[in-house]
């Protein structure tokens, strides 16, 4: 498909948007935590990434090249606001295996809960735990996205998982 897509394919690059946007939009609403504002960055993404088909380079894996673009959108997104963003009652997704209707509800619950700590996490906290936990980046990764060094990044999850054991403790027990 991304082979194509760089021909110009059109239709396939229209499978590659039908294959990673959610997994974009989780990590854009992670970061911003206000659904438009995610969902504007998600479609930046994808028009970024097909004016850029001719710089992907061909063999690599397309989703991180993909992931690069959208996080630096929603990281360009957070400084321009300079603030922290509004919850969204955004339910993170979980896989489970047919759950009952009081256990979807009890995952609903958990999930608003758990969305909501992280919202109220500093900036700062919630970009690098974001990028760590969905975005599967390495410290040295982070760093150089965020222009501090690693040690910072430790020190910034650290602390954001600090702040979220202790807002979600009455769930871990």
């Amino acid at each position: 498909m991304i082979a194509l897509a760089i021909k110009g394919d059109r239709r396939a690059f229209g499978l590659l948007v039908k294959k990673y946007q959610r997994q974009v939009l989780r990590t854009v609403m992670g970061m911003l935590g206000d659904r438009d504002a995610a969902m504007d960055i998600v479609q930046d993404s994808f028009i970024k990434a097909y004016q850029a088909l001719d710089r992907f380079e061909p063999g690599r894996p397309f989703y991180p090249w993909l992931s690069r673009i959208a996080t630096n959108l929603a990281i360009n997104y957070i400084k321009r606001q300079g603030r922290q963003t509004s919850l969204d009652n955004e339910v993170i997704e979980r896989a489970s295996s047919d759950p009952g209707p009081l256990e979807k509800l009890e995952n609903m619950e958990t999930g608003r809960r758990f969305q909501a700590a992280l919202q109220e996490l500093p900036e700062v906290y919630r970009v690098a735990f974001v990028l760590r936990t969905f975005e599967d980046m390495s410290y040295d990764e982070i760093a150089n996205k965020l222009g501090i060094s690693p040690g910072t990044v430790d020190s910034r999850l650290y602390r954001a998982r600090r702040i979220l054991m202790d807002k979600l403790k009455d769930l871990i027990q």
